[in-house]
């Protein structure tokens, strides 16, 4: 994985030479050093495994592209799924072909070989889904390990099971009436699941039996109401919440991820299944009726008609560049939708369906909104735009401070090593523009701002074999008018043109030759 010899052999250092003793008979042994392995408790460990399963990851990986291992095709795009990973657990998946099955337990081999970490099949199961009895049979012999079937539970979530049945709640429920006295919300829908109204009424009879309840066991008589202990501590309750608006919380809290995270498997399987688009608001989509916990989650603010409006008021869109951004039909202001704050305007729009960047531009100091219209304004229209507009300058004037002073994307394509840090460290505040471009046949604008002279700079169409000499001259041309300057300044030495240009020249290529 392109690790050096010393970061290695430090590894080895701290694997091998710790020592453990272990119990036998209920007696410690005498210590012994460790030679390989990972330990479960080791601080090192966790990050050493994580290193050796991404290897079996890109192994899969380069199975899948090679065509020997049939992926899992999943929604209408064929998403290919061919394994999760969650730290030590690994899920592989593939279609009921024996092939793809035979070469997983080969590559499972050769990845046991590699690592010394060996696979328990004893420990493994295959859990079918719409197969043929038979073919399982042949693969379970094949495999070494047994036949498991839907609900199954994994990392302590119950996968295939119907959320609907009480029976699905009762681990929760139990879980609630050992501990409750250490009850927290965050055990509810731990697998997005919608909790069904029995089993909130089981919760809250728990609850309410511990709390009200006298020390031999026997109920005890209700103070104040139960609403009210409910209550957060702010409006003169107690805080301990309710099970079903809890639950509710913990559901939309993946509404605020699909808006929010970029495009990572689990939403791109959403979205292809559900016919979904990942640029927009939930909603502001038609939502699944049908399907298995997602139909559940979408649902939330539906069945929950009392939480919907806060749940949907406290979603915002990041409007970034402008380009995900429906300027009409998303809810990205205060207001709401402006399709509905300036019906009017709206309905002579010649843009609808069109994302916000659409309606302007930059002119190099801020954002100028730009409109089209299906035909001209009237005197008492024009006065809504000037309020629309209103509206839109106290969101839209934070231009570029931000981008131009908090973005550092370009000091990676600095700090190259290519030269001494503190030329480094002088370029990364100083980007300019001069004649070291006409020694490479170049005609360049100097851009606007300092930032965009850099990116020009290092965007520049070159051979390979000039890519490094081109930036070192762009770092010897920096630091060479900086001397100058400072020589002129404070020595009262002043140097031509010429002298500088045949300066940056030599100082470039002395850096070039290191």
């Amino acid at each position: 994985m392109g690790f050096g010899r010393t970061w290695r052999s430090w590894v080895k250092e701290c694997v091998s030479t710790a020592s453990i003793s272990i119990m036998v008979n209920g007696s410690p042994s005498k210590p012994f050093k460790m030679e390989r392995g990972l330990r479960q408790g080791d601080s090192l460990s966790p990050f050493l495994f994580v290193l050796v399963v991404d290897v079996l990851s890109r192994m899969i990986g380069e199975a899948v592209r090679n065509g020997r291992i049939s992926p899992l095709l999943v929604g209408r795009d064929n998403i290919e799924l061919s394994h999760l990973q969650f730290a030590d657990d690994t899920i592989l998946l593939c279609p009921p072909d024996e092939e793809t099955v035979r070469n997983y337990k080969r590559l499972l081999r050769c990845f046991e070989m590699m690592s010394g970490l060996s696979i328990n099949f004893e420990k493994s199961n295959l859990i079918p889904v719409n197969c043929r009895p038979e073919w399982v049979t042949r693969m379970c012999q094949l495999l070494g390990c047994q036949e498991t079937a839907l609900p199954v539970r994994y990392l302590g979530i119950s996968l295939g099971a119907n959320p609907r049945l009480v029976k699905t709640w009762k681990p929760i429920i139990d879980k609630v009436e050992e501990k409750l006295s250490l009850w927290k919300a965050k055990v509810l829908s731990k697998a997005g699941k919608l909790l069904p109204n029995v089993v909130a009424r089981k919760i809250i009879t728990l609850q309410r039996r511990f709390f009200w309840g006298k020390d031999d066991g026997r109920p005890g008589m209700a103070l104040v109401k139960w609403e009210l202990v409910q209550a957060p501590k702010k409006l003169g309750g107690l805080g301990v919440g309710y099970a079903v608006v809890h639950n509710a919380a913990l559901l939309f809290k993946w509404w605020w991820r699909f808006s929010k995270e970029e495009c990572p498997l689990w939403k791109k399987i959403v979205c292809s299944c559900y016919n979904l688009n990942p640029n927009l608001l939930l909603s502001t989509q038609k939502l699944p009726l049908r399907g298995g916990p997602w139909r559940n989650i979408c649902q939330v603010p539906i069945k929950e008609q009392h939480v919907r409006q806060k749940m949907i008021d406290g979603l915002t869109i990041e409007v970034g560049d402008g380009r995900s951004t429906r300027f009409w039909e998303d809810t990205w202001l205060q207001v709401g939708k402006l399709k509905n704050s300036f019906p009017r305007l709206f309905l002579i729009s010649n843009q609808k369906g069109s994302v916000i960047g659409d309606y302007g531009f930059w002119d190099g100091i801020e954002w100028v909104w730009h409109f089209q219209w299906r035909r001209e304004l009237r005197v008492w229209e024009t006065e809504t735009l000037d309020q629309l507009l209103h509206i839109l300058q106290s969101v839209m004037q934070e231009k570029t401070l931000d981008e131009e002073f908090l973005s550092y994307k370009f000091a990676k394509e600095i700090w190259k090593g290519l030269v001494s840090p503190r030329v480094e460290l002088f370029n990364w505040f100083v980007l300019v523009w001069c004649a070291w471009i006409l020694e490479f046949g170049q005609k360049w604008a100097a851009p606007g701002t300092l930032k965009d002279h850099f990116e020009s700079w290092r965007l520049t169409p070159l051979r390979k074999d000039l890519r490094k000499s081109w930036m070192v001259g762009f770092f010897s041309i920096i630091w060479n008018i900086w001397l100058r300057r400072n020589d002129g300044i404070f020595q009262n030495k002043i140097t031509g043109v010429e002298d500088c240009v045949t300066q940056t020249f030599l100082c470039a290529k002395e850096w070039c030759s290191k």
